[in-house]
């Protein structure tokens, strides 16, 4: 595996990513996984998730970029300042660079998202047509709701009273809540046209397993043919957080992805 640390500059604040690339190209220009990290989260992840899913899939033949959102890990800005709107303003920035590399193949740009990030990755895919393919890990469907009760009553009052709150070292806005509630990624979904999976913990404790079968329904709402695929992981938490979990979690994400790209490669054979 190759890696490389990139910085890319959006409204003059530094987005820190890394690239990973498979070491033996086989077919010169390689498909991209960008990953989107979630809720006061980092392009490492909890218990280094995203580090471990760049090794697993660039280990399948997969270009992997990872990066922190404005506000966290090591990039530029303050949490204080974040908003989805932003978010998705950043995913496109980091779309238009990467798919501009020599080595990735910008016609294969997959997204996967976990959590706050798989609903960020609903909503771009929904009107980005570079994405070709959706992977959803535990993500959330109803952002408001959602983020509101994982901060809790009583943090959402002080949020609401005095313009922010300190969640754990992060400070979370007022307008961070008020921009949650302009997105919908639920309803947002069915205009995307290309194939997707949505992976859920069984055992989630922050957001509800019965979003899979909210995605699994607007999807299939679109009248198209495009196939559609879910999985639970029994007894998994939010971040999968044992090798079994993310064993099973890669397996089942590179086992789907890899099946679209052999369809790829033999319709560029034909």
């Amino acid at each position: 595996m190759i890696s490389q640390s990139i910085s890319i500059i959006h409204n003059h604040l530094q987005l820190s990513g890394v690239l990973h690339l498979p070491e033996r190209k086989q077919h010169g220009k390689v498909p991209l996984i960008v990953l989107l990290h979630g809720f006061i989260g980092s392009k490492v992840g909890e218990h280094r998730l995203f580090v471990k899913a760049a090794r697993y899939f660039t280990g399948k033949g997969f270009g992997v970029f990872r990066f922190d959102f404005s506000g966290c890990g090591e990039s530029d800005g303050d949490y204080a300042d974040v908003t989805v709107t932003n978010q998705l303003d950043e995913v496109q920035t980091v779309l238009d660079y990467v798919s501009k590399l020599n080595a990735i193949d910008e016609q294969n740009i997959i997204l996967i998202g976990h959590s706050l990030g798989g609903a960020v990755a609903a909503l771009t895919a929904s009107r980005d047509r570079r994405i070709r393919k959706l992977v959803l890990w535990s993500a959330v469907g109803t952002p408001y709701e959602d983020i509101t009760e994982i901060l809790g009553e009583r943090a959402v009052s002080i949020a609401k009273r005095s313009g922010k709150v300190d969640y754990q070292g992060f400070y979370v806005s007022r307008s961070f809540l008020n921009d949650l509630k302009n997105h919908q990624p639920l309803e947002a979904i069915r205009s995307y046209d290309g194939e997707a999976l949505i992976i859920h913990a069984k055992e989630d404790e922050d957001i509800p397993k019965e979003h899979t079968a909210r995605y699994l329904k607007s999807l299939q709402q679109r009248g198209q043919s495009k196939e559609v695929s879910t999985h639970y992981i029994e007894n998994a938490d939010h971040t999968f957080s044992s090798y079994q979990f993310e064993d099973e979690l890669f397996a089942q994400s590179a086992e789907w992805l890899e099946k679209w790209q052999r369809q790829l490669n033999l319709k560029a054979v034909l």
